[in-house]
């Protein structure tokens, strides 16, 4: 299954017909972030203008409309050539997007599929064409009105929305979670896992306080979600009679909304040996320009501390199995890319649900060293490596995460690179059983 995100992130000398094919087929209409082209058209240069102004995306030339029976029509090479010299000509500062072809048979002249990356973050923003800056709406381009323009030129650098527009962009606004203390034992905290998403602000939405109605669609969205199924799993394992579902609490206000979901327990030492923490965050400021929504999640485990206040002969000897790492890695995924969980997010922002893009990090942070917390059954330390107390883990963007069989890569690789960083051996041959 190939998605926008997953094609605007493989590289070049990787894209095949096959995944042009799967594309068209998850998208088959145009949308904020794909536009087809049969030919070459005169207003290519303001679909690419939109796009850079906008959110990024790709521009398929050589398909036709969603009604023929075989999509690949293909072109002439050389139309490569036109729509270079065409975006050179036609917009202000001149600028060529990146583009690449795919033939469609093995043919000598065979006739190609040009594929044009529109990446925000490496344009000069903002594009004119002929005096005005076009946008990209949904299946169609407008010109910028006067505040939208006024917030392309105010930008500091080109260009200052990168880590939020686009599907590629470096993570910014990502905090990783607390740094974890690993004395005295037991540790107050086993693990955290973090991850999130930073999704772009239209300006009008930048008037706002988050729609309370929003904060609690996004509540059911993730007491429903796999990462859900996770909290109602441990909260068993920890012995904990009774779960609460996502709800407000602590410090909320009109531009932040922090729910919790958790295992509840009779202790007043641990009430919460395993929770979920989600937080929504949109600048203090109201009218901030360039502002982004920032959502975070953690998943908190406490199962030795739980142990210990529960008089538990040996709470240390408790392990974190592989098996329930490998779960909570897909389920933070799953979630994440889950389709209620992304439309109660684009609501919130004021999007088009196809502008959130899939994680791009996850951090694991643990209160004992790794070596002491996993299971370490099938996996042998090394000697003399020194601790390790977690790891930062970048989700490859050429996989689509919506996909099990791509998640499930992700996460073994993920699964590799914790064992790796801790100075463990087998970790290849232990998740060869998932």
């Amino acid at each position: 299954m190939t998605s926008p995100a997953s094609l605007y992130a493989t590289s070049a000398t990787d894209i095949t017909l096959e995944l042009i094919r799967g594309l068209i087929q998850t998208t088959p209409t145009e949308s904020l972030t794909v536009e087809y082209k049969q030919e070459f058209a005169r207003d290519l240069p303001e679909c690419v203008a939109a796009m850079a102004n906008t959110y990024g995306g790709l521009i398929l030339v050589g398909v036709t409309d969603e009604h023929s029976p075989d999509r690949l029509a293909g072109v002439d090479g050389e139309v490569q050539v036109q729509v270079a010299n065409a975006c050179h000509d036609s917009l202000e500062p001149p600028w060529v997007p990146e583009m690449m072809t795919v033939r469609i048979s093995d043919a000598p002249n065979s006739r190609v599929i040009l594929i044009i990356r529109v990446d925000p973050s490496r344009a000069p923003r903002p594009l004119l064409l002929r005096g005005y800056a076009p946008i990209r709406l949904p299946g169609r381009n407008a010109r910028a009105g006067r505040l939208h323009l006024g917030q392309l030129f105010a930008e500091p650098t080109s260009p200052s929305r990168g880590a939020t527009t686009g599907f590629i962009s470096p993570v910014r606004g990502m905090p990783p979670p607390q740094q974890l203390k690993a004395w005295p034992e037991p540790v107050p905290v086993d693990f955290i896992i973090r991850s999130g998403l930073v999704l772009p602000v239209p300006e009008d939405r930048s008037w706002l306080p988050l729609s309370e109605r929003g904060v609690d669609g996004l509540a059911d969205a993730l007491w429903k979600s796999p990462l859900g199924s996770r909290i109602r799993g441990w909260a068993e394992g920890a012995q904990a009679p009774a779960v609460s579902p996502f709800v407000r609490q602590g410090l909320n206000r009109a531009r932040h909304a922090r729910l919790v979901g958790a295992a509840v327990s009779a202790s007043e030492e641990v009430p919460h040996p395993v929770e979920a923490i989600a937080e929504v965050h949109l600048p203090d400021r109201y009218g901030t320009p360039h502002s982004d929504l920032t959502f975070t999640i953690d998943f908190i485990v406490r199962t030795r501390l739980a142990l210990a206040a529960a008089a538990w002969p040996e709470p240390l000897t408790w392990r974190l199995s592989i098996l329930d790492l490998y779960a909570i890695l897909d389920g933070f995924l799953a979630s994440l890319t889950d389709e209620a969980v992304i439309q109660s997010l684009a609501d919130l922002a004021g999007l088009d649900r196809v502008v959130v893009r899939q994680p791009a990090v996850l951090y694991f942070a643990t209160g004992p060293t790794v070596v002491d917390l996993l299971e370490l059954r099938g996996l042998s330390p090394i000697p003399d490596t020194g601790p390790s107390g977690g790891a930062i883990l970048y989700a490859d963007p050429s996989r689509d995460l919506h996909d099990p069989k791509e998640r499930h890569g992700q996460v073994v690789a993920w699964l590799q690179q914790i064992a790796q960083d801790a100075g463990l051996r087998g970790m290849e041959r232990v998740v060869e059983a998932f």
